[in-house]
């Protein structure tokens, strides 16, 4: 075991998260997704299998989610009846699957399997069905996802928690930016500045050009990577500048997560943004704040017209650039099935299929394969039960009710969370090739369930906040700076107790 310079400023970042107060945790988990070809910690031993600061952070991240509610806080997220008990119950399959079915079905398929015990583990071949790796980590890393989901669930229980949640996604948002900006500008130079921090046993793309025009890849391993995390960024971002929240912050986080997307060469940035576009439109802001539907019709006409004046400048004007362009779409896009990667993704798809029919709709378990889709990696790992568990986990997430009663913001961020998911789920859905979506999506998971759930919850008790004690109405209040005025804004409604003294002290066991 090798523990590297961000191994050591993650246990940093962690013992100072157990003793600040509880949004200084959020921010430190936030911030560490953006590193995500960044190695904490190092096993060689293990075919150079490495541990994300995300993934090593999140330790002390669950330390002070305990130290806040205790093991029935942490519980409640997943328990019967609440949005995530269908996680729950797919993470127990996905478990109990990855390790028996790669032994009850040994041989009965062929997978494309990454191995880490294999010469090159970056690469996947054709195999019989069996224990692999992938099994293990794939299993690992989505308990992990889970107690992300659950330990955010207990953070935005807390006051005030859905502002600093929406504040450390654009605080990344910014930081994103300004790594793509540095990626673009030292390799102009011949210099490959943040190739300091991919530090991961991950197959690097650094430098690659499409059509002649540079990827851009910035902290993470290659632009598709870049252009999903981007594509997130987009979306949240988006979404709040539609209600208001900040707006010149939120509009200029918007508009250069665009801009990068566009500069990305990536299909997955391009085909990514087409449909989330749609689903953008589709969505109902205006059951939120009516005001914000006439903004998303405003940002769709200036999108537009946008594109059609660039598109008459280069006809009139520039037609080499045109042609250059064109050459370079085809290049990045309608080609891009006929290129190396398209038919090596291509075949990982079809035989997905063929994994879901041979084993009579039980999947291979989770990790034993790849794919170049979530969707087939959905129902080639996990099966037709597993695939429908997760539907419903998605669904219960993004589908119910946003209550009426509440903070404005918290609502709104809520909606932006719901949004931000779907467009995690369209990126991956193009080219996610397993099923680890990333702490990311289980953190706005719970920020995009858990507000309903905690809502419903205090109704059925009758407004009580604690036993013996009636919850005192109080009037309406503007709504918050950043957020469309007009909307009376009811006081919250913590999951826990909010008379109870939260201590600093690091994560003990919990006194009830």
């Amino acid at each position: 075991m090798q523990i590297q310079i961000f191994g050591v400023i993650v246990l940093v970042l962690g013992l100072l998260s157990l003793n600040l107060n509880y949004q200084w945790a959020i921010y430190f988990l936030v911030l560490c997704c953006l590193f995500a070809c960044t190695s904490a910690i190092a096993f060689p031993a293990i075919g150079g299998l490495t541990i994300l600061p995300a993934n090593l952070f999140l330790l002390f991240f669950a330390l002070r989610a305990f130290n806040i509610g205790g093991g029935a806080a942490l519980w409640r997220p997943v328990a019967p009846g609440s949005p995530g008990f269908p996680l729950l119950c797919l993470c127990v399959f996905a478990v109990v699957g990855g390790l028996f079915l790669p032994r009850a079905m040994a041989g009965a398929t062929y997978v494309y399997a990454i191995n880490r015990g294999a010469i090159d583990p970056n690469a996947p071949d054709l195999q019989p069905l069996g224990p692999v790796s992938g099994n293990l980590t794939q299993s690992i890393y989505f308990i992990g996802e889970v107690l992300v989901y659950c330990c955010m669930a207990v953070f935005l229980s807390k006051k005030n928690s859905y502002k600093h949640f929406a504040n450390a996604i654009l605080l990344i948002a910014a930081l994103n930016v300004i790594a793509a900006i540095v990626d673009i500008g030292s390799s102009s130079v011949g210099i490959n500045v943040l190739g300091v921090i991919k530090t991961a046993s991950y197959t690097l793309h650094d430098g690659e050009e499409v059509g002649g025009m540079r990827r851009i890849a910035g902290t993470f391993a290659e632009a598709s990577a870049f252009s999903g995390f981007t594509l997130l960024l987009f979306a949240f971002s988006a979404n709040l500048w539609l209600f208001g929240y900040r707006p010149r912050i939120t509009g200029m986080l918007t508009f250069a997560s665009g801009v990068l997307l566009a500069l990305s060469t990536s299909a997955t940035a391009y085909v990514g943004f087409a449909v989330y576009l749609v689903v953008l439109l589709l969505g109902r802001c205006g059951r939120i704040a009516p005001r914000s539907e006439s903004r998303k019709l405003r940002l769709c006409a200036v999108v537009i017209c946008v594109g059609i004046i660039a598109l008459l400048y280069a006809i009139v004007f520039r037609p080499s650039l045109l042609e250059s362009l064109g050459d370079f779409f085809n290049d990045a896009v309608l080609n891009k099935v006929d290129s190396a990667s398209g038919i090596e993704r291509g075949a990982w798809n079809r035989q997905a299929l063929v994994n879901l029919v041979e084993t009579f709709g039980f999947g291979v378990g989770i990790g034993s394969s790849r794919t170049s889709s979530f969707i087939l990696v959905l129902l080639s790992n996990l099966g037709i039960v597993g695939t429908m568990l997760f539907g419903v986990f998605v669904c219960k997430c993004t589908v119910s009710p946003i209550p009426t009663h509440g903070p404005m913001l918290d609502r709104v961020v809520c909606y932006a969370s719901r949004q931000t998911m779907l467009a995690i789920l369209v990126s991956a859905s193009i080219s996610g090739t397993v099923f680890d979506l990333g702490p990311c999506f289980y953190m706005f998971a719970a920020a995009a369930g858990m507000l309903s759930s905690s809502v419903r919850r205090v109704s059925l008790v009758g407004g009580v906040d604690r036993p013996g004690n009636r919850a005192s109405p109080e009037k309406a209040q503007p709504s918050r700076s950043g957020v469309l005025v007009g909307h009376a804004r009811a006081p919250a409604t913590p999951l826990l107790d909010s008379h109870k003294h939260e201590s600093r002290i690091p994560a003990w066991p919990h006194r009830g």
